[in-house]
């Protein structure tokens, strides 16, 4: 038996690892395969050692239900009485002990083909922890099921409209438990997580002028990152989080800089002609995906940042910008104008065909989900305001996501590590 301890924020965790059969170990279910079909799982009602504690156990049964179906693989069964002719893979267990203030949950996932164990977690905290219980609980199946992690310790950044200004904000990977991140009474931008969670980087006008700051999670404060003169903005985190890539104009047109995360500038990759904004690195940190009009009206180009050597990447449509690259390299996302509305599309880092995923409204700032098989952006189609949606990568199951201000918009998908 393995043995491990986390914390869990105001949670003391105690993880309770089975043993796993080595060959069980090495098979995972592709589910990125043509052929592959939603995963029954059943997810049975806890049971209590008592009444005291039944709502708190209702509120972690529904969260991991919930998780489960947002991940877009799953069929998710609330007990194994509702599965029609017995046709469940996977099955959860959970039992539900409360003293005083204190919650104890067992929660055990079973292969139903087999009758083993697959894995086992036992969480020790309050009743108001009964989600983040549930989302951790949700990635541990993930993991056990495709050998991937998912995205239930995510959590999303978006700035938002409400009472008449703009701030950023964050909310759980589901659009859950919305906090407030910056209370700077101005314009904000572009605000993006950092690959390990520790800081925010944004766009703000402060300063009455764009510059970069960087906000520190730990410590919460706020620091004034780059403020070249011209405009300082479009940051975007390289993998190792240590540096990034911006759009600086301290030397005429925006170009793209690689700064630390201080500020000062390492190298500058571009050169012209014209403007050269929205950069994006590969998941390696090798290369990064950009926008430029140097070819007349704005195209996606890619750089490789050790040889310096720029190619093009897109020439269907005349105004094609915003990219982000996914998390496994094989696609790039992006907004491109068509018919007069902005659309969101995907292609291949080596070219090819595009593919349009949007058809309704105007849809901006699309934002890879951290295990690449959903995609955030924020879209008008309700009504004239932009508000935050998800789709899978495939553009099927779009679905409304936040509604929290008057307009939401902005949104970047943050890495699965949060506890």
């Amino acid at each position: 038996m393995i043995k491990r301890t986390i914390n869990l924020s105001i949670i003391l965790v105690v993880l309770w690892c089975i043993s796993l059969n080595l060959a069980w170990a090495k098979i995972f279910i592709d589910i990125n395969s043509p052929f592959f079909e939603k995963i029954p799982i059943a997810v049975e009602q806890p049971k209590l050692t008592s009444s005291d504690g039944r709502q708190a156990a209702n509120t972690l049964v529904d969260t991991l239900s919930n998780d489960l179906i947002y991940q877009g693989f799953f069929s998710v069964f609330k007990s194994m009485a509702e599965v029609q002719d017995g046709k469940v893979d996977y099955k959860v267990t959970s039992e539900f002990s409360k003293q005083g203030d204190t919650v104890t949950v067992v929660l055990k996932l079973y292969d139903l083909s087999t009758g083993s164990m697959i894995v086992g977690r036992r969480y020790i905290g309050s009743s108001s922890d009964m989600r983040k219980m549930a989302h951790r609980f949700a990635n541990e199946i993930v993991l056990a099921i495709t050998g991937r992690p998912g995205l239930t310790l995510s959590r999303i950044v978006f700035v938002s409209e409400k009472n008449g200004r703009r701030e950023i904000y964050s909310a759980d990977f589901d659009g859950s438990g919305i906090k407030q991140e910056t209370n700077l009474h101005t314009i904000v931008m572009s605000p993006r997580y950092s690959p390990d969670a520790r800081f925010i980087a944004f766009t703000s006008f402060k300063t009455g002028r764009p510059c970069l700051y960087l906000k520190d999670m730990a410590s919460k404060n706020i620091k004034k990152m780059a403020c070249f003169q011209g405009v300082n903005m479009s940051p975007a985190w390289h993998p190792s989080s240590k540096r990034l890539a911006v759009t600086l104009s301290k030397s005429g047109s925006p170009d793209i800089y690689l700064v630390d995360i201080n500020g000062h500038i390492i190298k500058r990759l571009t050169r012209g002609p014209g403007i050269n904004v929205s950069p994006s690195f590969s998941p390696d940190g090798g290369k990064i995906v950009f926008v430029s009009d140097r070819a007349g009206g704005p195209q996606l180009y890619i750089l490789d940042i050790a040889t310096g050597k720029i190619s093009r990447l897109t020439y269907s449509g005349s105004y094609n910008t915003d990219p982000q690259w996914s998390p496994a390299g094989d696609r790039i996302v992006y907004v491109s104008r068509v018919a007069g509305r902005f659309q969101i599309f995907t292609i291949s880092p080596s070219g090819g065909e595009p593919v349009q995923l949007t058809f309704e409204g105007n849809n901006e700032n699309p934002s890879w989900s951290p295990d690449g098989r959903q995609i955030l952006f924020c879209s008008n189609r309700n009504g004239g305001n932009k508000h935050l949606f998800v789709m899978q990568s495939n553009g099927q199951q779009q679905r409304l996501l936040v509604h929290y201000g008057r307009r939401d918009y902005f949104p970047f998908w943050g890495p699965n590590t949060f506890k």
